[in-house]
């Protein structure tokens, strides 16, 4: 069924820095009332999968709150409203996480985060043979950031394993792994 719901009151519930979180009274296509239906609305998120002219991954480990633990992931960001658009947002985080910077960025897919109840959508970019400025500038919230460099094919070992333990990460390495040609889709 291609019908969408129509919205017929929305209202915030809450919005800070964080967050943006909705109440949208709706009715589906048959008629049936849904409400409150609860959105997130995000800004849009960057993914940077960063690889050395050594073929090493450059990734971060930082504290995740919601989950209580502590994550490898890809540089990542939000896509900020002075960034322009979100290549610029890809390459301010990964200079700012890891202090490398890209010459040049590949934008390899746009996926919605969870079209469910959030509005954002993850822009995954390859950025190869980066290097190091040793200039980095962590948010608050991103106290206690490491940088660590990992081979590809030592991340793809791993990740059976729970190496990446976030899904949305997963699916930006595995496609930018194959539009750099290291990992085939069969």
């Amino acid at each position: 069924m291609d019908t969408k719901w129509t919205t017929r009151a929305s209202r915030t519930v809450i919005r800070d820095r964080w967050i943006n979180l909705r109440a949208d009274d709706c009715l589906t296509a048959s008629g049936h009332e849904v409400a409150p239906f609860y959105v997130l609305d995000y800004p849009d998120w960057v993914h940077v999968v960063a690889i050395t002219a050594a073929d090493e991954l450059v990734l971060v480990r930082q504290y995740r709150h919601g989950a209580g633990d502590v994550f490898l992931e890809l540089p990542a960001g939000t896509v900020d409203a002075g960034d322009g658009d979100p290549a610029e947002a890809a390459r301010r985080e990964l200079e700012e996480e890891t202090g490398y910077r890209a010459a040049a960025l590949q934008l390899v897919t746009s996926l919605y985060a969870n079209p469910g109840n959030q509005t954002n959508r993850v822009h995954t970019y390859l950025a190869l043979d980066v290097e190091p400025t040793g200039e980095r500038k962590l948010d608050t919230a991103e106290e206690g950031m490491s940088v660590h460099l990992m081979s590809v094919g030592e991340v793809l070992a791993g990740l059976p394993g729970g190496l990446l333990k976030e899904s949305l990460n997963v699916a930006s390495l595995f496609m930018a792994l194959s539009a750099a040609g290291r990992v085939v889709a069969s």
